[in-house]
């Protein structure tokens, strides 16, 4: 494991990361805008078409790939710490599949996917997870909840298409769209609202980290040490799902960051919790807004969704997980 003193270089690197993605990012795109015509006060509000892109479109848009980002490794990294499997995410789980069909599901009934929608099909997805792993011994039962989640995940997958063949070709255009994943928001009302569930899901899972630790050696090395492993697996499941659940309602199924991200970054800071989580978040949200700057650099008349440039870096990556676990998994 790193020291604290590699370990505070790695941290300040991913900031500095952050940062300067950040601010780069709203300047960059098929048709990249101007700094200097953007802080130019010299030109009126109205006729500065640098500044109402800037302010309108491109700073809404990484600030939300920020918030998404940082969520999805965040609640990756927990999955994946709590299951003791490198390809435990929120999509391998059904978390994402739930998130998805509740979502949709209120978009057939109002018109638009709802954060509500999401966080029922998700809370749906966790407790037939938690039902099925029930009454297995410790040592499997983190097999069993993932192997119930990619069952839940391609059941939710059926339903959603059942879904889009009953809708009309308006609302399977959107469904379909809107199930690539997407960084669309015109103003920072989403992320700025987003950012209150992240930093109490941050607060949770980081009061958790150590149970997450010990919880590699086992329940009864958890309960050796006054630790209720039962109610903090369910706590730390919860945080996760619903922290997942309300980024897809917003965001859509933004693919592989929950399992590239806490993938990655374990293996710079090592195994503990208490550095992985906070690293998440900060590479998950530099990660979301880098794919979604090659996105608008890729697209010209119609943007292509963030998701599917996630797919594309996370699918190989997936596979190459895989492909090193083929000794374990045979």
């Amino acid at each position: 494991m790193p020291g604290r003193g590699r370990f505070a270089a790695i941290l300040l690197a991913l900031v500095i990361t952050l940062v300067v993605v950040t601010f780069v990012a709203p300047f960059v795109g098929y048709t990249p805008i101007s700094p200097s015509t953007v802080f130019d006060g010299s030109i009126p509000r109205d006729e500065n078409t640098d500044r109402l892109i800037f302010e309108t479109i491109r700073l809404p848009r990484v600030l939300f790939g920020l918030v998404v980002g940082g969520a999805l490794a965040l609640a990756g990294a927990a999955f994946q710490a709590l299951l003791r499997n490198d390809l435990a995410t929120p999509y391998t789980l059904g978390i994402s599949g739930g998130s998805a069909f509740g979502a949709l599901m209120a978009m057939t009934l109002v018109g638009t996917g709802s954060p509500a929608g999401a966080v029922i099909g998700a809370a749906g997805a966790l407790a037939m997870i938690l039902f099925l792993a029930s009454g297995t011994a410790s040592m499997r039962r983190m097999e069993t909840l993932l192997l119930a989640g990619i069952t839940m995940n391609l059941l939710f997958g059926a339903g959603i298409q059942v879904l889009q063949w009953k809708a009309n070709p308006y609302e399977i255009s959107s469904m379909v769209r809107w199930m690539m994943g997407g960084l669309e928001v015109l103003s920072l009302g989403v992320p700025l609202w987003l950012l209150l569930p992240l930093s109490i899901a941050f607060i949770v899972l980081m009061a958790n980290a150590r149970f997450l630790n010990i919880a590699t050696f086992g329940d009864t090395a958890a309960s050796g040490l006054g630790m209720n492993p039962e109610r903090r697996r369910l706590i730390v499941l919860a945080t996760a799902a619903t922290l997942t659940a309300l980024v897809v309602a917003w965001a859509g199924p933004v693919g592989f960051v929950g399992l590239i991200v806490p993938h990655a970054v374990r293996k710079l800071t090592g195994p503990d919790n208490r550095r992985v989580l906070p690293c998440s978040i900060l590479a998950g949200a530099a990660f979301l807004i880098f794919c979604d700057m090659l996105a608008r650099l890729w697209s010209s008349e119609v943007q292509m969704p963030v998701g599917i440039v996630t797919a594309c870096v996370g699918g190989p990556m997936f596979l190459a997980i895989l492909y090193r676990k083929r000794g374990a998994l045979s």
